[in-house]
């Protein structure tokens, strides 16, 4: 017989914490499994559990790892010397662009809770977000980010403005399998009246629009 309470408040006083434990553990032992004071001590210890049971880390201290960190989508090689491999005008499309050619692929997801979390270095080239009409200090441009699970984004932030370290992080239940995880950026489109350098004599003249680099990633996946 199902025992749903062990105790009963009295009428006109406060329920003690302890009361609502003992009502929780009496319907946990009857339905669904057995509360750590009823098991015997010591019963669970590592050589009860195979690995990946409870949770599941993936991570890459430097990603994308073929170019050390940095982005691989639009990595002009006209730019000017000493500069970044980086977006230019003259490579970049607009709109969202994988910072890795490849996605990262989280290989046995049992299904549950995923926390993901990408931090990298950014710069924003905020000379192509001041018009000729724009008046000081002019519109700021942004390295905005986000990341995508087989397809379907779990999290977005506009990110920094000029140059420094961005973080982005996120959580999602998903069903079990391998998920496909990437991470995208989107720099603020010029002014139509910026600077568009399409003048600038080739080769070695390009100047930076944005940058990404130094990039890693920590995924954690819990199921139970």
């Amino acid at each position: 017989m199902k025992r749903w309470t062990e105790r009963q408040a009295t009428l006109n006083t406060t329920v003690s914490p302890d009361t609502l434990n003992k009502e929780l553990e009496s319907s946990q032992s009857s339905m669904t499994t057995l509360s750590r004071e009823q098991v015997p001590a010591n019963w669970l210890d590592p050589t009860r559990l195979v690995d990946y049971a409870i949770h599941r880390v993936w991570q890459d201290a430097q990603w994308p790892g073929a170019s050390d960190g940095q982005q691989q989508a639009d990595a002009d090689a006209n730019v000017q010397s000493r500069s970044f491999l980086a977006s230019t005008i003259q490579v970049h499309a607009g709109g969202w662009t994988n910072v890795s050619n490849s996605p990262i692929t989280l290989t046995g997801f049992k299904g549950g809770n995923l926390y993901f979390e990408y931090g990298a270095n950014v710069y924003a080239n905020n000379i192509f977000a001041r018009g000729l009409n724009d008046g000081y200090p002019g519109s700021p441009g942004y390295m905005k980010m986000r990341v995508t699970v087989n397809g379907v984004t779990i999290v977005e932030r506009r990110g920094k403005a000029l140059h420094a370290r961005q973080r982005i992080f996120g959580t999602a239940f998903l069903p079990a399998g391998d998920l496909s995880v990437q991470v995208q950026f989107r720099l603020t489109e010029p002014s139509g009246d910026a600077n568009s350098n399409t003048n600038a004599a080739p080769p070695a003249n390009n100047i930076v629009f944005g940058h990404v680099w130094g990039g890693r990633y920590l995924a954690v996946g819990r199921w139970r």
